[in-house]
């Protein structure tokens, strides 16, 4: 069964020039707007809501955690920094920090109370905004407040630790909401460094740093830019993920409903305790042989002809026979099949013996008879077995009755002259299974060959049992006795078996061929279905049962996503959990994934198998091309600070022309394979035909899947970035080594503003 997520307009495939088929990576599957289209049809946007409020709250627990510790250094690093004699002025720096990250705690701490925030959804997003107001205030209160005291400028610490927080810690659900904040909040910074950053000097002037301020402007604006792509990759990330466990449910349902087919079928031929001791013999048997397996590979042991069947293995072979006592065997016969054969088509004898025995199969069923199997015109069951059956002779003789009925049934629809003879037996029996290379269920004693030949020698249309099972029907039916070739069989002699025909069941008993049953459910069971409604032993359509399984499958899947959203892990380190949730304990599928996560490190999240590591690095990195145009994007906002904040020289404007021109190479390289397949092609599995398209084509692909080219890509953005970096230092130098006065020391202070900037967006 094909997976729900996979059709044929998605799947396509291409072949290179050498006439290999390889499947070209689907680009609708990272592109956010198919990915939400694709969990709404397949009603997994409820569960990513679900997964994501978990998420999130795991995310602000981390922001908790790094606000504390943020305050805490921060407060120690002022205590360190200042000397004793102005230890007085920092306790309100100290104290402000202290405060307000104990506001911040109090207000956040309401967000892990799921009850009270799914009854009043708003309490969220108040708290949210509360939170950043509170860590505004407390990075701008300071400022001001040395300002007006002391006329000492300094500029505030965490905004761009806030802003970032607004997208990536905070549990803000849409992008909308975080923009707006982070404008806000960039907003309020650029109010502060108008009015007082960047409008007071250290000689007393009140003159505008307007490029000071246009290059924080374009930093926090960078910087919102930069939260936002990490949204909208982690939403990417998310909803693939999704996906992918959809598919890996569904397949699993798939599996599991395969094993189970698989289980049906080997149940329709064996019992099932015997089929359960086969299957443990079969696990046993792949064991060992991958253990000689091993054990052949560690000794070098080659041998060059093919080696045994595992199952004509002498060491290795199994009866399974089991012994049964009381129970009661069946043999029917159709009168006048040999007539059949000489007088029918083929197709009109087998679509006559299917019917018949479609109805018998059915008949077995309800009357709790193991049919054993059938030989041309014969059918032969046996009732207690698997299962103890106290009713098993009652059972017989009904079944008997019921496939007199089905057969005349038959003869009077096809118009044929066709009859049923039975015979029925009580005894002990032994069943198993036998054969090498496939196998057989039967069963063996002198009581079946004695239900043998009650059968044969019966009389056609009626039922002929023995005294054994006539002692066990309580004088349910009328009888007579049994037939002339009974009383003369050599068998029946050797074995002083007296044969009795049960007398045809009166008019009422023939329509409700009814039993007691050992319970009141099965005996209400028969008694509610008529013999005469022959369409419920007419098996559902192949096709019908396969869409029914499918439709099942599906609705099913969906609904283990509900319980596998709940256990889906939502990071190495959730603070949340560890303050506010409580133990749970693991179901057997938890611990086999907790077991698996330990093979990855907590520190920088990788495997701790190497092998692991390269096969998940030589994956294909699909969001490389939107990597890439970010990266350029916060190169060029970087340039641009530099340029309107001061002066540069001649070696800072040759590297901005090589690291665009670079940086273009770059980006038309990775988007080349999207823009071509986006404008160009009218399939998404056409390439280009032309040779230089073609060979750009391929690059743009290749980019992508080889891990060293990416390597390769990734050092050289490196290198730019840091080259910028070094520069800024070297012109920061020369400012500090010029530095004479405490003016050009505001001014080189400036400068370590502009190159944290440059730091932060590299």
């Amino acid at each position: 069964m094909n997976s729900f997520l996979e059709s044929s307009t998605e799947d396509s495939h291409d072949f290179d020039d050498e006439g290999h088929e390889s499947k070209l990576v689907n680009q609708k599957k990272w592109e956010l707007g198919y990915l939400k289209k694709k969990c709404r049809n397949l009603e997994l946007e409820q569960y990513y809501v679900s997964y994501m409020k978990r998420l999130r709250l795991s995310h602000l627990g981390i922001f908790i955690f790094i606000l504390i510790l943020n305050t805490i250094v921060h407060s120690m690093l002022l205590i360190v920094s200042f000397s004793k004699s102005e230890n007085r002025d920092i306790y309100v720096d100290i104290g402000t920090y202290m405060g307000c990250t104990t506001v911040i705690l109090i207000v956040l701490v309401f967000n892990f109370r799921t009850t009270v925030n799914k009854r009043y959804e708003w309490l969220t997003f108040a708290t949210i905004w509360l939170a950043v107001s509170a860590l505004v205030v407390m990075d701008i209160s300071v400022p001001i407040y040395r300002a007006v005291t002391d006329y000492n400028i300094t500029v505030p610490t965490y905004y761009s630790f806030i802003i970032y927080s607004i997208y990536i810690f905070m549990p803000i659900a849409e992008d909308v909401q975080a923009f707006i904040l982070g404008v806000a909040v960039a907003a309020c910074y650029i109010i502060l460094f108008s009015f007082v950053t960047y409008r007071r000097h250290f000689d007393g002037t009140r003159e505008v740093d307007l490029p000071k301020i246009i290059s924080e402007g374009i930093f926090m604006t960078c910087v919102n830019m930069l939260g936002l792509f990490f949204r909208l990759t982690r939403e990417v990330a998310i909803r693939t993920t999704f996906l992918d466990k959809r598919q890996c449910v569904e397949e699993t349902l798939v599996l599991r409903a395969a094993r189970d087919q698989e289980k049906s079928l080997l149940l329709s031929i064996i019992p099932a305790q015997i089929a359960n001791k086969i299957e443990e013999d079969v696990k046993m048997r792949i064991e060992h042989m991958k253990e000689n397996k091993k054990h052949r590979r560690s000794t070098n042991d080659d041998v060059g002809s093919p080696p045994t069947p595992l199952w004509r293995q002498m060491d290795t072979e199994k009866l399974f026979i089991e012994p049964h006592d009381d129970v009661s065997i069946l043999y029917a016969d159709v009168v006048n099949y040999t007539y059949l054969t000489t007088t029918l088509d083929v197709k009109t004898l087998v679509e006559t013996l299917h019917d018949l025995f479609v109805k018998f199969d059915t008949a077995s069923q309800e009357y709790d008879v193991l049919r054993i199997k059938f030989l041309g015109d014969c059918y032969y069951c046996v009732a207690g077995v698997p299962a103890p059956n106290e009713y098993h002779a009652r059972s017989c003789v009904y079944l008997g009755l019921r496939m007199i009925k089905d057969i005349r049934d038959v003869r009077s629809k096809r118009k044929l002259d066709i009859d049923m003879r039975i015979g029925v037996h009580s005894g002990n029996i032994l069943s198993g299974v036998i054969g090498a290379n496939k196998w057989q269920f039967d069963i063996w004693s002198k009581d079946v060959d004695i239900a043998n030949r009650l059968e044969s020698t019966g009389e056609a249309g009626r039922v002929h049992v023995s005294g054994q099972t006539l002692q066990q029907l309580d004088g349910e039916f009328m009888y007579e006795e049994g037939t002339a070739k009974a009383r003369y069989d050599p068998v029946l002699r050797k074995y002083h078996i007296r044969s009795f025909l049960i007398k045809p069941p009166s008019a009422r008993v023939s329509s409700y061929i009814t039993m007691r049953r050992p319970t009141a459910a099965k005996r209400k069971r028969l008694e509610t279905k008529s013999v005469g409604d022959t369409r419920s032993d007419i098996p559902t359509n192949f096709m019908q049962s396969s869409i029914s399984q499918y439709n099942q499958i599906r609705t099913q899947a969906t609904l283990e996503m509900s319980r596998e959203v709940e256990r889906m892990p939502i990071g190495r380190i959730q603070f949340s959990k560890i303050c506010f949730g409580h133990e749970k304990h693991l179901t057997q599928d938890e611990m086999e994934e907790q077991r698996f996560r330990n093979n990855i490190t907590s520190l920088f999240l990788f495997f701790k198998d190497w092998r692991w590591e390269i096969m998940f690095m030589k994956q294909p990195d699909i969001m490389l091309k939107y990597s890439v145009f970010v990266s350029y994007i916060t190169l060029l906002c970087a340039i641009i600070m530099q340029a309107v904040n001061s002066s540069q020289t001649l070696a800072f404007w040759i590297l901005v022309g090589i690291s665009n021109i670079v940086m273009i190479l770059l980006l038309a390289l990775v988007w080349y394979k999207k823009l071509w397949i986006m404008f160009i092609s009218e399939t998404e599995s056409s390439k280009p035909m032309k040779k230089v398209s073609k060979c750009l084509y391929k690059l743009s692909e290749r980019i992508q899947s080889n891990i060293t080219m990416r390597i390769g890509m990734y050092l050289v953005v490196l290198v730019l970035h840091s080259t910028g970096i070094i520069l800024q230092l070297i012109y920061f130098g020369n400012h500090i080594n010029d530095a004479a006065n405490v003016h050009i020391l505001g001014v080189a202070r400036h400068d370590v503003s502009s190159f944290n900037a440059w730091s932060v967006l590299c």
